[in-house]
């Protein structure tokens, strides 16, 4: 899913169904349940046993943050903390979720706006002490509580060494790429589970932001499953609308209204793409017509089931 974080920005979205495109296997006798995935690290050894946490737990170990987790189809947790001379020192935590998609968006929603990018998995950053990765249907997030002269580089290549030993491709959501390459901002790219646009009948949404004629943007992409739940989610938008009191009017294809939580933002256009439903908001229709025909002309390349 796709989801809208800052008012003032002139926003596009499009509604798709996307299937997921991330698979699991363990490789090289290595599961989830006996931690084999650790690497050992140099001068420190492991706290016992790999402790393991499931949906029905995982509040135990992370509490209030569970039912974000739950949201993104988190399936286990498995930690591991190594010591040194009998202190706990880095500590490290392996997310297994539904998918990849899940997976990138769990990442998403911890990522900073402007993070110290590394080459881990498919996307990690470096905050002192922290590193974040996703890889495949896992996101590992690794605490580091030693004193490092290098500790990034270190960091790093101990990262590197465990998503290695991780099952799964490397790689973000397919659907992804239906959203325009040019003028996008690098690491932008988010996936929202539910509640897009503070709607509950919005949800599995993707975006990415996007810096348009001097004007930052986001572009949306919804993933319901198939095109019939696209019209559906498209049709409980309008009704919104309607309920409002908004004046929804159509043409060509098109319908526009303000959705009432965005009022600042304009017209909201909409067009149903044969069952994907592209949106805009606060943009004119020359604006819209361009990028209905560029994301027209992606979802014809595309073998994604839409």
């Amino acid at each position: 899913m796709i989801s809208w974080s800052d008012g003032g920005m002139n926003r596009i979205f499009v509604f798709v169904s996307v299937g997921a495109i991330f698979g699991l296997a363990m490789a090289c006798g290595m599961s989830e349940g006996d931690g084999g995935f650790f690497p050992p690290v140099d001068g420190l050894s492991t706290r016992g046993e790999a402790e393991l946490y499931d949906s029905e737990t995982l509040f135990e170990y992370i509490n209030g943050a569970a039912e974000s987790y739950l949201a993104y189809g988190f399936e286990e947790l498995t930690v591991q903390s190594y010591e040194e001379d009998g202190e706990v020192v880095l500590a490290v935590d392996v997310y297994r979720h539904r998918d990849g998609v899940h997976a990138f968006g769990i990442y998403c929603q911890e990522r900073p706006d402007e993070g110290r990018f590394v080459d881990v998995g498919t996307e990690g950053y470096y905050q002192s002490g922290v590193i974040n990765f996703f890889k495949g249907r896992y996101y590992v997030k690794m605490l580091n509580y030693r004193q490092l002269d290098d500790e990034r580089d270190e960091l790093v290549a101990l990262a590197g060494r465990l998503a290695a030993r991780l099952d799964g491709e490397t790689g973000f959501p397919r659907a992804l790429d239906l959203l325009p390459q040019s003028d996008r901002i690098p690491h932008s790219e988010r996936f929202i589970a539910r509640d897009f646009l503070g709607h509950e009948f919005l949800h599995s949404a993707f975006v990415a932001d996007y810096l348009i004629k001097g004007a930052r943007s986001q572009i949306f992409l919804l993933a319901p499953g198939n095109a019939a739940a696209g019209r559906e989610m498209l049709n409980a938008y309008k009704a919104y609308a309607e309920g409002k009191s908004e004046v929804v009017t159509s043409a060509e294809g098109t319908i526009s209204f303000v959705d009432p939580y965005y009022r600042s933002n304009g017209t909201l256009r909409l067009a149903d793409l044969d069952g994907a439903v592209l949106g805009i908001f606060g943009v004119d229709a020359d604006t819209f017509d361009s990028a209905k025909e560029e994301v027209r002309t992606a979802m014809e390349a595309t073998d994604l089931p839409l």
